[in-house]
Parts: C-alpha cells; structure tokens; sequence
C-alpha cells in the first residue's frame, strides 16, 4: 500500500470573470488574478499527484453560483473532481454588506440554499458535520464553522460551529474510533493566539477586537479541543486568516493555511503556496509539508 497524500488549499477567493479584484478592506491594490493562479494550482505537479485535495472554505469571493461553476468547471478539466473535498467559508455563505433584521430567517434560508447549490454541483455533502474515508487508514471530518444568518458587514468573518454540529461531530469521531488518522476540516481558526502569544511566534498580532471577529465563540473552541484529544485527532485544518500557521494546542496539531491563490514573494520570484501531507502507509505518521508553485 503507498503512502497518501493530501493537499490542503484555502480562501481561494474565486470570482466569476479572471479580471474582477478581491473583495477586502482596501481603497486600492485589491488582489486580482485568484482565477488564473487557481489554474496553475490544479493543473500542478503536487495537486495531480496528490490523493485528496481539502479546500477549507472561501471557494468563492462572493458566494455566487457562476464562480461556483468556474470551480467547479476548472477542477473537472484538471480531471480531479473525485478527490476534491470542500468546506464552505464565510464568504461562500455570508453576507458582505447590511440586512434588515426582520426578514432573518429569509436570509438563512437563502445564505444556506446559494453555498448548497453551490456544493452540489461538484457531488459535495451539504449536511455537516460529515465524515469522508478515502482510505482505511484516514478520515476526514468537515465542519461548517460559519456565523449563518448575520447581517452586517462587520460579523460577516465571526465563526459559529454551532452545539448540534459538535454533538454529532462527537458521534462521528466515535464511530471511527478505530481509524488511525483522523483529520479535521474547517474555515475559521478554532484558537487565534493573544497579541503578547502571536509576537513570541512571529507571527502577525490580532488586536482583542479583530480575534472577536474572526474565530468562533470560546465555549466551541474548547469543546472542540476536547473532542480533539479524546478521539486523538491528528490534525486540525483550517483556512480564514490567510496566515501560514502550524502550532499545537494540548497536543493537537492545528495548521492554518494561506490564501491558496494569493502571491508569495521570494528571492526567485512570486509563487503560490500551501501545505500539503503525507500518510505513511507502513506507520500511519503524517508528516507535513509545503508545496510552491511558481507563477
């Protein structure tokens, strides 16, 4: 049996015309071009060769179905539609500008109803938390961590995972008990460190207000973690920050990965990056590592 090998892609941020700019908080500069790396991603050494892709979320820029169908039109001409596996994020599901608060569960119903269209066009699960095993060594448990049903731009990137998700998570995670490396899958950051914590690491500081707004609520992270150690999950992944991040929290390994289709800046030359693993098929350790694509 040969190893298997996975490849972890995040916050692609996809639009539905190559030359439409990223949606972010910038007057000028926005990123363009998210299309066109996402081409040379898929059509790479490493995502050709690997045995599954994860995407944690933020497949689209907006959420709308015709980006969904670039997506999904480019991975089947890379010819991996079947080893693609997709957690949506909080701009595949979320709102990007303000709602009225009477009409809330119009605006879950149609949030929800966009990101499973979107989904189901690639054979993708819409129930969560779901459970994948592609091989009898590995299984994958995707969550929807997303803040469903907000209305204003300033909650748009809050995560919510949500106590009937954790409960059936738990219920998962036990029936595959005997699975020796499982792997969780989700958008947002289940633990942003404290500003002191981030610049031991070297790592980009949050104030107090932006990890308010961008991880979920404190009661979730911790009973994920517990869910994490006593079904001894291997892995946490995770996108939504756009930071390479690779730490362990009580012994689970969480790792963060960049914006796939963003540009990374070297002595060479711009490249793509993101991290890829690798399941030893004789000892079942995962060793992790990261792909560059150069542009």
């Amino acid at each position: 049996m040969n190893n298997f090998r996975i490849s972890h892609l995040s916050d692609l941020h996809l639009t539905a015309k190559d030359n439409v700019a990223r949606s972010e908080p910038k007057v000028f500069g926005a990123l363009t071009g998210m299309n066109a790396h996402f081409r040379k991603i898929v059509a790479s050494k490493v995502i050709q060769e690997s045995n599954l892709v994860l995407v944690t979320g933020d497949v689209t820029d907006r959420g709308d179905i015709d980006t969904w169908n670039f997506f999904w039109d480019t991975v089947e001409k890379a010819n991996i539609t079947d080893r693609v596996r997709v957690v949506p994020g909080n701009h595949d599901v979320c709102c990007l500008g303000v709602r009225l608060p009477m009409i809330r569960k119009q605006y879950h119903a149609e949030d929800m109803a966009k990101v499973h269209r979107g989904l189901l066009m690639g054979g993708q699960p819409t129930k969560f938390p779901w459970a994948y095993s592609p091989d009898p060594r590995l299984v994958v448990f995707g969550l929807n961590s997303n803040n469903l049903g907000n209305f204003t731009v300033a909650t748009n990137a809050m995560g919510d995972i949500g106590y009937y998700q954790l409960k059936d998570l738990a219920s998962l995670l036990h029936k595959h008990r005997e699975v020796p490396v499982k792997i969780i899958a989700m958008h947002h950051s289940p633990n942003i460190p404290e500003e002191e914590t981030a610049i031991k690491r070297g790592q980009r500081a949050f104030s107090q207000l932006d990890r308010i707004g961008h991880q979920v609520p404190v009661e979730q992270r911790r009973m994920l973690n517990l869910l994490c150690v006593t079904h001894k999950v291997r892995l946490l992944l995770h996108g939504h920050l756009h930071m390479s991040e690779d730490r362990r929290i009580t012994g689970v390994r969480y790792i963060g990965a960049t914006a796939s289709t963003e540009p990374q800046h070297g002595p060479q030359g711009p490249f793509l990056q993101f991290p890829t693993y690798q399941v030893s098929a004789k000892t079942h350790r995962v060793s992790c590592n990261s792909a560059v694509v150069p542009i």
